[in-house]
């Protein structure tokens, strides 16, 4: 197995350069974004996405009021379809958006395009 590897996202430059020198002196594979716009998975190995968004949620408005990067879902769970538990979903996580797998990869785009135009 190679390197581990690891995803520094944070939108301030220095916190960036810190973690990465930190990081790869202790032999990490590092990769950064400063994101405009997160698409996330909801099925990871050891967190889930609708967790992760709420994270980043609380992070916002704890960090940088008025700042708000658009997050849209990734889900495979699209058998059992139903409104209210997407809602409930939405509500936990603060997500702008639930897109269900498979996807059309030109409707994907449109709504990525509608946000980051916003």
């Amino acid at each position: 197995m190679g390197k581990p590897r690891i995803l520094v996202a944070d939108d301030e430059e220095d916190i960036v350069t810190t973690l990465r020198f930190g990081l790869e002196q202790e032999g990490y594979e590092v990769f950064t974004a400063s994101p405009d716009a997160i698409l996330l998975d909801v099925m990871m190995p050891k967190e889930n996405g609708y967790r992760v968004a709420r994270k980043i949620r609380d992070r916002e408005q704890f960090d940088h009021a008025g700042t708000r990067v658009p997050i849209i879902l990734l889900t495979a769970r699209n058998l059992t379809y139903d409104p209210e538990s997407e809602e409930k979903v939405m509500e936990f996580s603060q997500a702008d958006l639930m897109i269900y797998k498979p996807f059309d990869l030109d409707e994907l785009m449109q709504r990525v395009r509608a946000f980051l135009e916003n």
